[in-house]
């Protein structure tokens, strides 16, 4: 508990509130400028399109985000004697943890308040419907769990190269792989970490080029495509902690 309280005073004045902010205001202005270009029958479907921009929102703006995040929680320890004097007090080990579950801590804040906010915008413009909470509690859970996944990705990048522009690099590089790959076919996708927030989005859209007419259908996410995610999580977890052990301050 105090390295974690640590984690937070040393975090105190780089600005994590004002990304998380920038976040939620960049997700929010995207959907709203959505919403405008549609009709009444549109919105009879709100929920699921909204769930289904959801995904997508996140397969642009959180792989970057959730990098930058990452980079200055880290960033930090690569400035002076910060990483040795922190070790004669504390094994790597736990301090990798402790870090990780900082970044848990942070965007579980973040993607709660961004589902409240989506779920009053919803509300707002007058989705058919009462707010499926329940799916708004899963889909956050869904988002946190794959941001976790990056998470893990972009904490043992930040830790292992003083040079924090190659976990921003592999954030920008995610952002643009995660959009692309909701065009791939599945068994693509489970192959591309960034790609499993629209892979398990709860809502998928069908087009007709015939009629031009767009259809959404609630999706539950396939047990496979979990397993893998733990899996990936778990890849990047125990490769970049074994990294950052072994790793020579």
């Amino acid at each position: 508990m105090k390295l974690l309280k640590l984690e937070f005073f040393k975090c105190r004045r780089r600005k994590i509130v004002l990304v998380c902010a920038a976040v939620l205001a960049a997700e929010l202005l995207w959907f709203g400028m959505y919403l405008t270009r549609q009709d009444a029958e549109d919105l009879v479907e709100g929920w699921m399109m909204l769930f289904y921009n959801l995904a997508l929102i996140d397969a642009i703006f959180l792989p970057i985000s959730v990098a930058v995040i990452a980079s200055r929680n880290c960033e930090l320890e690569h400035k002076g004697a910060t990483l040795k004097l922190l070790e004669t007090m504390v094994t790597p080990g736990r301090l990798y943890c402790t870090k990780m579950l900082w970044g848990a801590l942070v965007l579980a804040t973040l993607l709660a308040v961004r589902s409240a906010a989506f779920a009053a915008m919803g509300a707002a413009v007058h989705f058919s419907g009462d707010i499926p909470w329940g799916k708004f509690a899963l889909f956050t859970v869904i988002s946190w769990a794959v941001s976790m996944m990056v998470f893990a990705l972009q904490q043992g990048l930040s830790l292992r190269f003083v040079n924090q522009a190659v976990s921003l690099v592999c954030g920008i590089f995610g952002s643009f792989i995660g959009i692309m790959s909701m065009l791939f076919p599945d068994w693509l996708v489970r192959i591309v970490p960034w790609g499993y927030y629209g892979l398990l989005s709860l809502a998928r859209m069908e087009w007709d080029p015939d009629t031009r007419f767009t259809q959404y259908f609630w999706r539950w996410p396939e047990p496979l495509d979990v397993a893998l995610l733990l899996l990936w999580a778990a890849l990047f977890f125990i490769v970049g902690r074994t990294l950052f052990v072994r790793k020579e301050v």
